[in-house]
């Protein structure tokens, strides 16, 4: 994928934690948490072993609560880019 940032929301018992997260490092940790998950389970998932779906909790992305500064990082034009 090409996303560079990510917005989420944290809804729970009418919580607004917003998270702001890198692509690549939330993709890379998905994944992570993934392949840990599945080699815990001998390779296949117990109860449904077609299904892709990977969970993100909260704590998962604590590094990340309020980052919103990322999104001028991202916004800044590069050097030498002609739009600057």
């Amino acid at each position: 994928m090409s996303v560079d940032l990510y917005a989420l929301v944290d809804v729970t018992e009418g919580r607004r934690d917003y998270y702001v997260v890198p692509g690549d490092e939330l993709r890379a940790g998905v994944r992570e948490r993934h392949d840990e998950f599945m080699a815990s389970v001998g390779g296949v998932r117990p109860r449904n072993p077609d299904s892709r779906h990977a969970a993100i909790y909260p704590v998962n992305l604590e590094a990340w609560r309020s980052r919103w500064s990322l999104f001028e990082d991202v916004a800044r034009p590069l050097i030498g880019d002609s739009a600057s």
